[in-house]
């Protein structure tokens, strides 16, 4: 997915009221270069549909994360998220698979 508002609404429309999602973010390290930085982390995110809390996706990922100085905070200008593995159900982040055409 490329440009926030077109990554905010995918998830958005396929979350709300559908998926309750937790996020843990561990081995954060940080190369700063003047007013960019580099970041990379580990997170694990858990996903579990609200309907049905036995339906779940548990992911482990790589974040990628290139930012710049905004005055006192930093700004993201690019993410990359590269899965490292996935337990139990894809359901519970893409929704009901649809048949095969």
């Amino acid at each position: 997915m490329t440009g926030r508002d077109a990554i905010v609404d995918t998830i958005l429309d396929g979350f709300a009221g559908r998926v309750v999602t937790t996020h843990q973010v561990t081995n954060p390290r940080v190369e700063i270069t003047g007013d960019t930085a580099a970041l990379t982390a580990l997170v694990e995110a858990q996903h579990v549909l609200t309907a049905d809390p036995g339906t779940f996706a548990l992911l482990k990922n790589r974040y990628d994360v290139e930012l710049v100085r905004d005055g006192a905070r930093w700004v993201m200008t690019r993410v990359r998220i590269d899965n490292v593995w996935l337990t139990g159900d894809p359901v519970a982040i893409f929704g009901t698979p649809q048949p095969a055409r």
